[in-house]
């Protein structure tokens, strides 16, 4: 196998765990129709970053990580309406 081979393996795996990473919070908030305990400010940093990620795989023709990264945001931005939704009262910011 060569190293172009393993790496597109990695990138593979890395790409599929890194989109599962935000999944059990998105689901922990529905079941429990609760997010105080969330940070938005997180979930908005994240989404800024994948848009820059998004922009960089664009202009560098990776089809790949702009498939992550778009996924990953609209995970994000998922549970950051989430957040909003289910947040508790006077904490939407934290």
């Amino acid at each position: 196998m060569t190293q172009i081979e393993l790496a597109a393996i990695a990138g593979s795996i890395g790409g599929i765990l890194s989109v599962g990473a935000f999944l059990p919070q998105a689901y922990r908030i529905l079941q429990r129709r609760s997010a105080e305990d969330v940070s938005l400010a997180m979930y908005i940093t994240i989404i800024a970053s994948n848009a820059l990620w998004i922009f960089y795989s664009w202009v560098h023709g990776s089809t790949e990580l702009l498939i992550t990264n778009v996924v990953i945001a609209l995970i994000a931005v998922f549970i950051a309406i989430l957040r909003l939704r289910f947040g508790g009262r006077g904490k939407a910011g934290a």
